[in-house]
């Protein structure tokens, strides 16, 4: 049997390594258009940090691990550039010219592209921050060139992360926002904490802005001209599947069974070219994350192997990322969400500190959401300094169990002042719920 995948990153990848695993006979041909191996996309904005680091280190597996250790036939700047579903065949260009590979199993993990805003296309102060090329580009100009302002297009995780990194070099930085808020998936009571967090550490946020017109070291908007040295852009992705026939639902993304099979019999997809299964609500929404994608990737190659006997588990929607000294994070439904879906819940919110009598820490908000009807716990929100990402996963935990908040409320978690106070600020939150 031949298995092509398209795409070699993150389920790709996985997918690939865990099929040659269980069936070394299986002819498993990998053909990733970039001339990078799998890497660790999240761990772009902090390779930043050190201008003279190879971008090379965010790499999950070297070349040679995968080829000769892993026996997968993994190709490089190789391009699918159309698949025909029906007669099984993909036609691929490289730098030879093209060729038509025929497969019994198709994989796509054609992961999601950067939007791109035209007026930014071909600037040479203009940069996307998507690919290892583009942290290339970014890093090159910032060594050869004088870059003492630095204007960041989208609010996004990414570029929080990287506007925490320039500012801690020094430069200055601002934020250019198209909605009238950012962090959607957030409620108030966190956004504030983090409006306040990259005020006071001179990050300067506009809302509600239309970028017109963009000249070398200028844009042109609805509230005024700005001024930068060099421009990043990161205005969310859209999924990579034009090339394929297949159901398709929100944003273009590929529809799959909890199988990872597409609709079209004998081709799969992983990653973030795909829907994912939501199993609080139990339907598929678009939530792009690597670690999503691995776990996409382990299911589809069990279900080649095997035949389809393992379902993907599902997701309940947990992320995190840093802030200066903030950690924020969230898990399961959002606000939105749940009022789009009409769902009764109850919100609770406290602030409280994150250490028992031990020098360090600090304090952290924490949000409960929970049905008000069967009491379940439906998400929950976090921003604080200390321990905040390993907090969000008890939740996550009590969520994939289907938990109530009287049950969660009391959790037998671990004491010791260096680490929590006798009440953890989790329990303190779920205590206050259950009180009303």
């Amino acid at each position: 049997m031949k298995v092509v995948i398209v795409g070699g990153i993150a389920g790709g990848l996985t997918c690939a390594s865990n099929i040659k695993r269980m069936n070394k006979e299986i002819d498993v041909v990998v053909f990733e258009k970039g001339k990078d191996v799998s890497y660790g996309a999240c761990g772009m904005p902090y390779n930043l940090i050190d201008l003279d680091r190879p971008v090379e280190k965010l790499y999950a597996l070297s070349f040679d691990e995968i080829v000769k250790n892993r026996g997968i036939d993994y190709r490089l700047n190789h391009e699918v550039i159309e698949a025909d579903l029906k007669e099984k065949y993909v036609k691929v260009r490289n730098e030879d010219g093209e060729f038509i590979e025929n497969y019994d199993i198709l994989v796509i993990a054609t992961g999601a592209r950067a939007n791109r805003i035209s007026i930014f296309n071909d600037q040479k102060d203009s940069f996307y921050f998507k690919t290892l090329d583009d942290l290339r580009r970014v890093k090159d100009f910032i060594k050869n060139n004088k870059v003492n302002k630095v204007c960041l297009i989208g609010a996004g995780y990414v570029n929080l992360e990287v506007a925490e990194v320039l500012r801690e070099q020094g430069k200055e930085v601002f934020i250019l926002e198209k909605m009238d808020k950012i962090l959607p998936q957030f409620c108030d009571e966190i956004r504030e904490k983090v409006y306040k967090k990259l005020n006071e550490k001179g990050v300067q946020l506009y809302l509600n802005v239309d970028i017109t017109e963009k000249d070398v070291g200028k844009v042109k908007t609805n509230i005024g001209d700005f001024k930068a040295d060099m421009f990043i852009v990161s205005a969310g992705v859209t999924p990579n599947s034009d090339l394929f026939d297949v159901d398709k639902g929100v944003k273009g993304a590929i529809i799959t069974d909890r199988y990872m099979q597409t609709s079209q019999k004998g081709v799969y997809a992983v990653g973030d070219v795909t829907l994912v299964y939501n199993r609080i609500i139990d339907d598929n929404v678009y939530f792009p994350l690597g670690t999503t994608a691995n776990k996409q990737g382990r299911v589809a190659a069990y279900n080649i192997v095997h035949g389809n006997k393992m379902k993907f588990y599902g997701i309940v929607q947990t992320a995190t990322f840093k802030l200066f000294e903030y950690t924020v994070a969230t898990t399961g439904l959002s606000e939105f969400q749940m009022d789009e879906l009409g769902i009764d819940y109850e919100k609770t919110v406290v602030t409280t500190r994150t250490r028992g009598a031990y020098p360090g820490g600090g304090k952290m908000t924490v949000v409960i959401y929970h049905d008000k009807d069967d009491r379940k716990i439906l998400g929950s929100q976090m921003v604080g300094e200390d321990v905040v990402a390993k907090r969000v996963d008890i939740i996550a935990t009590a969520i994939s169990n289907k938990m109530t908040i009287d049950d969660f409320a009391w959790l037998d978690l671990s004491y010791s002042p260096p680490f929590a106070p006798v009440w953890d600020p989790v329990l303190v939150c779920a205590q206050k719920a259950i009180k009303k």
